[in-house]
C-alpha cells in the first residue's frame, strides 16, 4: 500500500535501510523519497564503514516480536530498494537538510509529512521547519526521559532499556509532540546498537506509527506536551564502554 500523503528524506543510513524495509514488509510505503547524496569516501554519522555490515548482521539472535524490524539488510543500499519498490525518488547532490535546494524540493512536494531520517548531526533550522509540512521523527530513546544524543546508552545504564519515540520535529531538540513511545528490552549483543537494534526499535515504532495512521486516516498524540525530562550529550567513550560490556552489572 502506497501511503499518499507520505514522503520521506533520506540519507543512505543504516536506519534509513531499516526504515524502508520495514515499511515495504509492512505494506506502508512512502509515496516519494527525497536522497541526500554523500559524496565522499568518508563514512557520515549513522553510515556504516565498509565492511562493516556483514559483521554487524551475523549476530542478530532475537526473535522477540518487539525486535522484528532489527532483521534487516544492512548491506542493501536505500536507491536499490526504491527501484525494487518502484518508489519515486529524487537524488539531492547536497547532504544537508538546510540547504536551499533541498529545501525548495519539500516545497513542490503535495504530500504534506515527511518521514525524517537524514545523516547524524545535521539539525533542521527554521527555512525547514516553516516550509509547510511537518517532518515525522523517530528519537532513539524514551521522551521526555531520555532527550539529546546517544540516549539510549545513558537509558542502558540507568534503567536497563532502549528506547524509541515518534514525534512531529520542532524547534526545541526532541521536544514535539510524541505520537507513540516504546522501550524495548536490552539486545543480546549490545555491541550491534548503533546501527541494527537503535534502528529496528526506531523502525518498529515508526510502523505502527503509520499503521494508526492508515487506520483512522490521521495522526493521534501519546504525548502532546513534551518539553520536561532530562538532555544528553554525546556519551563518554568510558560511559559507552560500561553501557556495552557491562552487562551482569546491568541486568
Amino acid at each position: 500500500m502506497r501511503l499518499n500523503d507520505i514522503a520521506m528524506i533520506a540519507g543512505d543510513t543504516s536506519r534509513s535501510r531499516a526504515y524502508l524495509q520495514a515499511l515495504a514488509r509492512n505494506s506502508l510505503l512512502p509515496n516519494y523519497v527525497l536522497v541526500l547524496e554523500n559524496a565522499s569516501d568518508t563514512a557520515l554519522p549513522g553510515q556504516l564503514k565498509k565492511g562493516q555490515s556483514d559483521s554487524e548482521q551475523e549476530q542478530i539472535i532475537e526473535d522477540d516480536e518487539c525486535w522484528s524490524e532489527a532483521h534487516f539488510d544492512t548491506s542493501q543500499p536505500i536507491k536499490v530498494l526504491l527501484d525494487e519498490l518502484n518508489i519515486p525518488y529524487d537524488v539531492s547532490t547536497s547532504k544537508d537538510i538546510n540547504d536551499s535546494l533541498v529545501i525548495k524540493a519539500i516545497r513542490q512536494r503535495p504530500e504534506t509529512v515527511f518521514i525524517y531520517s537524514g545523516f547524524g548531526g545535521y539539525l533542521l533550522r527554521d527555512d525547514v521547519l516553516s516550509s509547510g509540512k511537518k517532518f515525522l521523527h523517530v528519537h532513539g530513546g524514551y521522551l521526555p526521559d531520555f532527550k539529546g544524543s546517544t540516549t539510549n546508552y545513558y537509558s542502558l545504564i540507568v534503567e536497563n532499556t532502549i528506547g524509541a519515540s515518534a514525534i512531529f520535529m520542532s524547534k526545541e531538540i526532541d521536544c514535539g509532540p510524541v505520537l507513540l513511545r516504546r522501550k524495548f528490552p536490552p539486545p543480546e549483543n549490545r555491541e550491534a546498537i548503533d546501527h541494527v537494534y537503535d534502528s529496528g526499535a526506531r523502525a518498529k515504532v515508526l510502523v505502527e506509527v503509520l499503521r494508526k495512521y492508515s487506520k483512522c486516516q490521521g495522526w493521534e498524540f501519546e504525548l502532546p506536551a513534551n518539553h520536561d525530562g532530562e538532555t544528553y550529550y554525546i556519551i563518554h567513550p568510558v560511559l559507552k564502554h560500561i553501557a556495552i560490556l557491562a552487562k551482569g552489572q546491568l541486568d
